[in-house]
């Protein structure tokens, strides 16, 4: 401003040399120094809005802390799982089933199998959670995604460990169709169920369309154990397990990475009634819950029985890609859209 008011007095000299009265050069010093306030105002503006501009977080991102507080302990509430992924030294990707055990002002603390295989060596190491709540129209649930680090590695027990880990400074809102799942009240399907992926398994599984649901396989976890569908997307869908163990487990194989198959009476949301499939799945995940012998396990999609070749007679199966089944991806967005709407009136 030194340079401006220096060059202002040179100015206004010349004017008072030309032998302008001393009203008008007041005056002409009072609308320069106004026109310099004027301008530095407007440059200060473009500045702010400039930085405001280049400082934008996206729209799908939650920073207020009070409402990421309420959205964990909502999750922490509902036990939500977490699938935590990070990578090892190696870096492979690794993903794990956690639960919230407890939220406070500056930590989450999650709670994770021992089975893990995690160690105090992933103190420090960058993760990133994925984790859904309840939605406010029943059925139907809303996904987040955060990146934290963590701070501590401690033992409970035999066979749990806690992961402390910083609060997320943000959370990201991942609801879009291609995340979209749904969590069906027992209104919507008729019947789920998880068989092994063997020869005897498939025949049970066909034989469980041919007559239309009347037959059922038996549950893996036995007579008293039931499977119910927990959510569902077009890449594939949660199930949880009663009366499931790890010794029962081992016996069926139930680890991450082996197929299974799947078989599902979904309640169309038009107007063609139950409508049952045969799905080659592979296990995503795997939580087992000693405490309450209940399992959840989370597949995706390979392949869906389509019907059997006309000449061969033999089964012909749809394979999918990472885009998964567009036929359950349909039915998860109308069923979406539905209990919208019935929360809506």
């Amino acid at each position: 401003m030194a340079v401006d008011q220096e060059y202002m007095y040179k100015v206004l000299r010349g004017f008072g040399e030309s032998g302008l009265p001393p009203e008008t050069i007041h005056m002409l010093v009072v609308v320069g120094f106004a026109l310099l306030a004027i301008a530095a105002s407007v440059l200060w503006y473009n500045n702010r809005e400039l930085k405001k501009r280049l400082n934008t977080v996206p729209t799908s991102w939650i920073t207020d802390y009070d409402n990421l507080f309420k959205i964990f302990e909502t999750a922490l509430v509902y036990r939500s799982k977490i699938d935590l992924s990070f990578h090892s030294n190696s870096e492979k990707r690794r993903t794990i089933a956690c639960s919230i055990a407890d939220v406070t002002p500056n930590k989450i603390i999650l709670e994770v199998g021992a089975h893990a295989g995690i160690g105090k060596n992933w103190v420090g190491r960058q993760i990133t959670g994925f984790f859904n709540v309840p939605a406010k129209q029943t059925g139907s649930v809303i996904f987040y995604n955060f990146t934290s680090v963590i701070s501590n590695i401690t033992p409970k027990g035999s066979q749990y460990f806690n992961i402390t880990i910083d609060f997320p400074e943000y959370i990201e809102q991942t609801q879009k169709r291609e995340f979209l799942r749904v969590s069906p009240a027992s209104r919507h399907y008729d019947y789920v169920n998880i068989i092994p992926d063997t020869k005897q398994g498939m025949a049970a599984g066909l034989k469980f369309l041919a007559s239309h649901g009347e037959y059922t396989p038996g549950h893996i976890g036995g007579k008293e154990s039931s499977v119910f569908l927990s959510d569902i997307s077009g890449g594939g869908l949660s199930l949880e397990l009663t009366h499931m163990n790890t010794k029962k487990a081992t016996r069926f194989n139930l680890n991450k990475g082996n197929t299974f198959l799947v078989l599902l009476g979904l309640v169309d949301t038009g107007n063609r009634g139950i409508v049952r499939h045969l799905f080659v799945c592979k296990a995503r995940r795997v939580y087992i819950d000693p405490t309450q012998s209940r399992a959840q396990v989370g597949l995706s999609f390979e392949a869906k029985f389509k019907g059997y070749d006309e000449d061969t007679k033999k089964p012909v199966w749809e394979r999918f890609t990472k885009s998964g089944c567009p036929e359950m991806d349909d039915w998860a967005y109308n069923l979406y859209l539905e209990l919208y709407r019935e929360g809506a009136e």
